[in-house]
């Protein structure tokens, strides 16, 4: 797990996978905003080494961006020991605001180069930071040679209103269309939400009315944060379930099997360490128990992903 092959940027501070943005030309620029009947498909069963690619969708601040960061030091670090004694793998820059000591004092944490992001948006609250679809592709250390790409999109329930949630839906449509084909889609949430934004709803209802129907069978659901619910989906479990029965969804699975409760707090830990931010003890090892935790549930993903990707 440790022999992963990562390609290096010219930065010698930041440890990175390929990244690509492939947008159409005119994606951006002239989105179309409205109802959408193109199907797109959904790939089939490849051969060894091709790439699994899996759309990341979430609403904003739900921690998408973050989430691709740990998954990538889950997957190459498999202790927190080892991970602080190495560079972080950091697959676009970090930046956020941490309090210690008993006055509560703010330190401000980054990591990676913040201004020469020129997709992103750091600055504005309620606004999603990752502005465009972008893929990160890396080996996942399977014996045939597959690689997994993770496709970061635009957060929904944006600040800015519907109508730029139904330009980054048009977005992400574009993209998908343009890299070919999904093989999965991963939907993120926080545990304990008391309620689902209408997006969630809405988003299921669009994708899955352009995608191939078999793609409801390779929809897997992963929790952020999930340390404050003992690793589980918490009281977003029955609202999902609820939702999935309401939009007449309910052959999407939602069991152990395809959710996965993961704890993102433990790579913030390590960003914030490698910035020098003092620590103590009990903390740590609050830190070194959820990233044991969140290895073992980043090593099931990748594992549930290879075997449902060999039968489709």
């Amino acid at each position: 797990m440790n022999e992963d092959k990562i390609e290096h940027t010219s930065s010698p501070s930041i440890e990175t996978v390929f990244a690509s943005s492939n947008i159409p030309e005119n994606s951006i620029e002239d989105p179309v905003v409205g109802e959408v009947s193109n199907t797109y498909p959904v790939a089939p069963s490849a051969p060894s080494g091709e790439t699994i690619k899996i759309l990341l969708l979430g609403e904003t601040g739900v921690g998408k961006s973050t989430f691709i960061n740990a998954f990538a030091n889950y997957h190459k670090y498999n202790t927190l020991a080892i991970a602080e004694s190495s560079e972080p793998v950091v697959l676009m820059p970090v930046s956020f605001v941490i309090t210690t000591g008993n006055d509560f004092a703010e330190h401000i944490v980054q990591f990676g180069d913040i201004n020469d992001s020129h997709d992103e948006d750091f600055h504005h609250a309620g606004q999603s930071v990752t502005q465009h679809c972008k893929s990160y592709t890396f080996d996942i250390n399977h014996s045939d040679g597959k690689k997994l790409c993770i496709i970061d999109t635009p957060g929904f329930y944006d600040t800015r209103g519907m109508e730029q949630d139904d330009y980054n839906m048009q977005h992400i449509l574009d993209y998908i269309k343009d890299v070919n084909c999904v093989d999965f889609i991963c939907v993120l949430f926080k545990p304990n939400d008391t309620r689902l934004s209408i997006f969630y709803r809405s988003c299921f209802t669009q994708l899955l009315s352009v995608l191939h129907r078999n793609s409801v069978n390779n929809i897997i659901f992963c929790f952020t944060n999930s340390r404050s619910t003992f690793y589980s989906p918490g009281d977003t479990a029955p609202l999902i379930k609820k939702m999935l029965t309401q939009v007449s969804l309910v052959n999407i699975p939602f069991k152990k099997d395809n959710v996965f409760c993961f704890d993102s707090e433990s790579f913030r830990y390590l960003v914030a360490l490698h910035n020098r931010i003092p620590f103590d003890h009990l903390d740590k090892e609050e830190y070194e128990k959820s990233w044991i935790h969140s290895v073992s549930q980043a090593n099931r993903l990748i594992q549930y992903i290879c075997d449902n990707f060999d039968d489709s």
